[in-house]
């Protein structure tokens, strides 16, 4: 079993976003969040960088369907079923910041390599 770390979007997972459904009723709280370490390579893609930042919204997903939401959304991003890593996106564990502090979470990257 996977850690049930919570979820950071930057992209069309957000609010008022058009895959957002995906998430929709399926978390407790979400919270706005940045990720150190990254930068926007388009609107739906971002990647390391150890200068940038990437703002986002960090959810907080209900454990009784913890891991439906998160398989559903590996399926948005083309993510096979038990791996993290897919063609175009890599569920990688960041660090985001918070205004309650860092906060370890599962967010959808450029694969590295």
């Amino acid at each position: 079993m996977e850690n049930r770390l919570p979820l950071f979007v930057f992209g069309t997972l957000r609010q008022g976003h058009v895959n957002h459904h995906y998430l929709a009723g399926h978390y407790a709280r979400m919270t706005p969040a940045i990720l150190p370490g990254y930068r926007r390579l388009h609107p739906l893609m971002i990647a390391c960088d150890p200068r940038g930042e990437v703002d986002g919204e960090l959810y907080h997903l209900i454990p009784e369907t913890y891991d439906s939401t998160l398989a559903g959304c590996d399926e948005l991003e083309e993510i096979p079923p038990g791996q993290l890593v897919g063609h175009e996106y890599q569920r990688k564990l960041v660090t985001v910041q918070t205004a309650e502090g860092p906060v370890q979470a599962w967010a959808y990257v450029q694969p590295e390599g």
